[in-house]
C-alpha cells in the first residue's frame, strides 16, 4: 500500500493518510525505501520499520494531543514531531533513529570513525 503523498493537491487524486485513519489492524507503508508497520493501541498509533521481517525495529509512538495533531515520540519518549500525516510521523521518527541498521553507504564504520 502506499502512494499517499504528504500535502497532495484533492485534484491530483492522491492524498495523506492521517493517523487518526489508523486502526489496530496493522497497516504497511513504504518510506524511503523501508517498509513500516503502523497500528493503533491503546489510543497510539505505533510505528515499526518491518523492512527485516525476522527484526522488526520499533521506531515510536503519535499520540493524539489537541485538534488534529499527534505528539510524535521516539520509544525513549523524545518528542520527533507534531503532525496528523502518517507519512511524516515515519519520516521524523525515522530520522530521529538514524542509522539503526543501516551500512554506511561507503562501505566503512560511519561518519566520525577513523
Amino acid at each position: 500500500m502506499l502512494g499517499l503523498v504528504p500535502g497532495a493537491k484533492a485534484e491530483s487524486g492522491m492524498r495523506s493518510l492521517g493517523l487518526d485513519e489508523i486502526t489496530s489492524r496493522p497497516t504497511a507503508l513504504k518510506c524511503m525505501g523501508r517498509s513500516y508497520s503502523a497500528a493503533r493501541s491503546d489510543g497510539a498509533v505505533v510505528i515499526q520499520d518491518v523492512t527485516d521481517i525476522t527484526r522488526p525495529l520499533p521506531l515510536g509512538r503519535a499520540e493524539p494531543r489537541s485538534g488534529n495533531l499527534w505528539s510524535v515520540r521516539t520509544p525513549r519518549g523524545l518528542l520527533a514531531a507534531c503532525t496528523d500525516e502518517t507519512l511524516h510521523a515515519i519520516a521524523a521518527l525515522r530520522e530521529a533513529n538514524w542509522p539503526p541498521r543501516d551500512p554506511c553507504p561507503q562501505g566503512g564504520r560511519g561518519s566520525g570513525t577513523v
